[in-house]
């Protein structure tokens, strides 16, 4: 079901619901978050290291795979493999090839948020929902079916050569949607991966800001939630209206 009402915010904007969604995956749906650190925790556990803070590791490890994606395009694993080794040696963590793979393969079994799979579903009784994410096509397949809904259409950073920021996976969702930019919206977490190249593509966007994070860059999103749930409320109240 395609609706077409609108809502006006408090600036006075109106909004009508789009055609379609795209979400990002990890850390938006999937709680990345909890699990990565929980991840570095345990290597540190099993390498009896007790000078490394978990959450350290994790931060380190998240700049340098920012700074790395922005480079040629590289498999996601290979991504994993380079850029940890980078964090691992900095932190001087004993590090083994065999920790990517345990890690690649562990992603697809990471736990949705409560709130994810009741929402897509809720979505998709209004607009089409995709994924645009940073990973590989077998890894999200096991995600897919872990957050156990069918989307619309999934894209990787696989199939667009490119990472987020890069805006090739969002013009990838456009042609997979047959939809224009005017008719999608773009919701994720990752406020420097999702919402400032969408919108310096001139998408709606959504923040999905599940961990109160202060705005890193002097960029606006058009609608701030706290929670999936909280964006199905506002999508039932532009339906209602």
């Amino acid at each position: 079901m395609i609706c077409t009402k609108t809502a006006k915010t408090k600036e006075g904007k109106m909004y009508t619901l789009p055609k379609a969604i795209t979400f990002d995956c990890y850390g938006t749906l999937i709680d990345w978050e909890a699990e990565i650190q929980q991840y570095f925790a345990l290597k540190l556990v099993e390498h009896n290291i007790t000078d490394v803070n978990a959450r350290a590791l994790q931060n380190y490890w998240e700049v340098m795979q920012f700074q790395y994606i922005q480079g040629p395009y590289l498999p996601y694993r290979q991504v994993l493999r380079d850029t940890m080794k980078f964090a691992f040696d900095h932190f001087h963590v004993p590090y083994a090839e065999t920790d990517v793979e345990e890690f690649a393969n562990a992603m697809g079994r990471w736990r949705p948020f409560p709130d994810t799979r009741e929402a897509i579903l809720e979505l998709q009784k209004y607009v089409k929902v995709a994924l645009i994410t940073n990973t590989d096509d077998d890894i999200i397949q096991e995600t897919e079916k872990t957050i156990g809904v069918k989307f619309d259409a999934i894209i990787t950073a696989q199939q667009a050569g490119a990472y987020k920021p890069s805006h090739k996976g969002f013009l990838l969702a456009q042609e997979r949607l047959g939809l224009p930019k005017e008719e999608i919206w773009h919701a994720g977490f990752g406020f420097k991966y999702d919402v400032v190249p969408a919108t310096e593509l001139g998408y709606i966007t959504v923040w999905v800001n599940r961990q109160g994070e202060v705005r890193p860059v002097e960029v606006k999103e058009t609608f701030l939630v706290g929670d999936m749930r909280t964006l199905v409320y506002l999508f039932k109240g532009i339906a209602a209206s």
